[in-house]
């Protein structure tokens, strides 16, 4: 419905332009081919009746084959060599199938007939859609002589990108720039001249500047206010653009909101992240003595960060005590460079490969399925279901989707506990039980990797489960009766410790998974060692031993191991990881009031059988478009409230497009996406800074409204 609405708001009458162009050009080409002077070419009539009996159908073809190279979605004010190539291309399609067409089903035109008409059109179609370009730089020209002229605070990319966006309105002209630290005084951004620091009261005289705009955001608190102090006793406009370049939404939204954006009293106005890491002194010192220690790759604190996750995905404690027994907390959890990474191997691990199949719910970020690919499987996307889980408003996998996709040809299905919210896997192990009469596990290649994967398959006995548990850690939810946290559930599981995530180690993830009948633990950590270290059959702790130099390569594989610097930050983060989540809950509880109070559909993280890891809080407007969606990221921009997306569904990327799936096919997948907005939601937040976003938050909603 929105796209219909943007097609007929900003494309319909660029559509009935090209039926015009499209017929014009051929029948001026064929006038112009019979015309001797005065007079017509009696020969005209020859001809006349097929361009009058074609000219429907040739129309019809035109447009089609236009839609198709998308010349009815491009924001033409910003045109350029792409929308070129896509014009050009699609009409040269147009002329060959008008050629052919007229040939074989009519009859053979004049050759000059075929390269004027070609060429008209191509020059037609091409001038509408660049005319309007056009016409905006021309009334920028002409509206830049009445501009205000803007002072720009800040160098670098931040300082170049406030230029840009700047030029492209017409309201500010920018005429200079101040460098905070006043290393580029006197060179040039983008055409104009830098000042320093100590000259900012001058060049505000010299060039009688209206509008001042803040694009540093690493000025000091003390600069800031000065600067403030200093607009507000003469009159100056300030604006606070920090906060846009986290921004990502529609560059349509974006300009718009900055070609109008008005002075407002900035003392009490915030600049708020979207999700920075929070890092103590205690991960700080950790990683100082993990370098000092002279093990900076894999080590002894990985190995300990491993026990020590084993625990918590078990009992639930961070504080466990794994080295009074470390044989048993070892083989169990392996720690890897990325969630990627471990997702990857656990399917690797399974023996997944060209010929299977894996499915994947539409909605979720790329490494749900871009791990499937890797691995040469067949990724097979699923719905979800209507506004997502009827108790949690989780985008969850339809669970009739589910049944219906598993064939002899799935040998896994990822399931995605986004949010921090862990999927319903009583549903899910269900319906793999249900399908196992069609697997048929894989047989033994003889190798080390083949043999233990078809051991696995043999052993599971049907499609395996295998979750995405990257925003999960330290989640948990009842299931066959008993309370169990993420990575005790589902057969593998994978987790993040990217830098945006709860708990994190700057990049990172790890593998983990449940104990299987027949085959030892230790067997199953031991492949995931030789996969994320190149087949390598002994680590660089195991040949530091006294004569242990010696190693074999057992297979071709792959570089993903964690280090111990990186372990150093999660084992200080495991400390502190049970009062982080606590935090969380008490920012959830208040985003909960609000939204509730505001008609505002929301996450619910917490139910009778289920506890998040609360990472995410995912909020639906009603009744808005995805186009007004983007216009209030950008108006909390520009309140200083950073905001994101999660996410945009698979289907729409282009990766997966050229795969040949289309979000048309994954109704309610869409649905979610195009009225939801994730706000902050992290542990560097103060009360103060979630009582603003409410304010904010309830500012923009009230607003549409009206």
């Amino acid at each position: 419905m929105d796209r219909l609405k943007r097609f007929f708001k900003y494309d319909f009458f660029l559509l009935l332009l090209d039926v015009i162009a499209v017929n014009a050009a051929y029948f001026l080409a064929l006038l112009l081919r019979f015309s001797l002077g005065s007079k017509i070419d009696p020969l005209i009539d020859r001809y006349l009746d097929t361009v009058i009996n074609f000219a429907p159908f040739y129309t019809i073809i035109c447009i089609l084959v236009f839609m198709l190279f998308k010349l009815y979605d491009g924001m033409w004010r910003y045109a350029g060599i792409g929308d070129v190539n896509r014009i050009i291309f699609a009409n040269l399609i147009t002329c060959a199938a008008h050629i052919i067409i007229t040939v074989f089903f009519y009859q053979r035109m004049p050759i000059s007939y075929y390269a004027m008409g070609a060429f008209m059109q191509l020059f037609a179609t091409a001038a509408f859609r660049f005319a309007y370009r056009l016409f905006l730089l021309e009334k920028r020209q002409v509206g830049k002589a009445k501009a205000n002229n803007a002072l720009v605070i800040g160098t670098k990319e931040n300082g170049s990108q406030t230029l840009k966006l700047l030029s492209m309105g017409v309201q500010y002209r920018p005429v200079a720039v101040i460098d905070p630290n006043s290393k580029d005084s006197g060179k040039l951004m983008n055409g104009i001249p830098v000042y320093g620091k100590d000259e900012f009261e001058a060049v505000i005289a010299k060039n009688r500047i209206k509008a001042l705009f803040l694009a540093d955001g690493k000025v000091d608190a003390k600069y800031r206010k000065t600067i403030i102090k200093f607009c507000k006793e003469h009159q100056i406009q300030f604006s606070d653009y920090t906060s846009f370049f986290s921004y990502k939404g529609d560059v349509d939204s974006f300009v718009d909101v900055i070609s109008t954006q008005q002075s407002q009293d900035l003392d009490e106005r915030k600049s708020i992240p979207f999700s920075p890491p929070d890092i103590s002194d205690a991960e700080i010192n950790e990683v100082v003595e993990a370098m000092k220690s002279g093990w900076i790759t894999t080590g002894p604190r990985v190995k300990l960060l491993e026990r020590r996750l084993a625990a918590y995905i078990e009992k639930g404690k961070t504080d466990y005590d794994t080295e009074s027994d470390p044989a048993r907390w070892s083989n169990r959890v392996a720690c890897l460079y990325s969630a990627t990474a471990a997702e990857e191997l656990n399917l690797r691990v399974l023996g997944i490969g060209e010929g299977d199949e894996v499915i994947v719910p539409a909605y979720s970020y790329t490494a749900s399925a871009s791990a499937a690919v890797h691995c040469g499987a067949t990724v097979k996307f699923i719905d979800i279901q209507k506004d997502g889980d009827t108790v949690t408003h989780m985008p969850e996998m339809d669970y009739s989707a589910l049944e219906n996709a598993i064939t002899d040809k799935t040998k896994a299905v990822i399931t995605v506990d986004l949010g921090g919210i862990i999927c319903d896997y009583d549903k899910v192990f269900e319906i793999v039980e249900r399908k196992k009469s069609l697997f048929t596990p894989k047989e033994s290649d003889g190798k080390p990797l083949g043999d233990l994967s078809s051991r696995i398959q043999k052993a599971i006995g049907r499609v395996a489960v295998v979750a995405d548990g990257a925003h999960s850690l330290g989640a948990s939810r009842i299931f066959r009766g008993e309370k169990k946290y993420c990575g005790a559930i589902a057969d593998f599981t994978s987790f993040s410790f990217h830098a945006v995530k709860n708990f994190t180690t700057a990049e990172g993830g790890a593998s983990t998974w449940k104990t299987i009948d027949g085959i030892d633990d230790a067997e199953i950590y031991h492949m995931y060692q030789l996969l994320s270290l190149h087949g390598q059959s002994k680590d660089a702790l195991a040949k530091s031993k006294v004569g242990a130099w010696e190693y074999d390569i057992v297979g071709p594989w792959y570089k993903c191991n964690m280090t111990d610097i990186m372990a150093a930050i999660g084992l200080r983060q495991l400390d502190r990881y049970a009062g982080l989540l606590d935090r969380r809950i008490d920012i959830i509880r208040r985003y909960d009031e609000a939204c509730d109070r505001l008609g505002i559909s929301h996450l619910i993280h917490h139910t009778d059988n289920m506890d998040s890891s609360n990472h995410l809080y995912l909020i639906r407007i009603p009744d808005i478009s995805v186009e007004r969606r983007n216009e209030l990221i950008a108006e909390m921009a520009e309140q200083g409230v950073s905001t994101n997306v999660h996410y945009k569904p698979m289907p729409m990327m282009t990766a997966y497009k050229d795969m040949g799936w289309d979000i048309k096919d994954f109704p309610n997948t869409y649905d979610y996406y195009h009225n939801l907005i994730t706000l902050p939601l992290h542990t560097k937040l103060s009360d103060d800074d979630v009582s603003y976003i409410i304010e904010k938050l309830e500012s923009v909603v009230k607003a549409k409204k009206e």
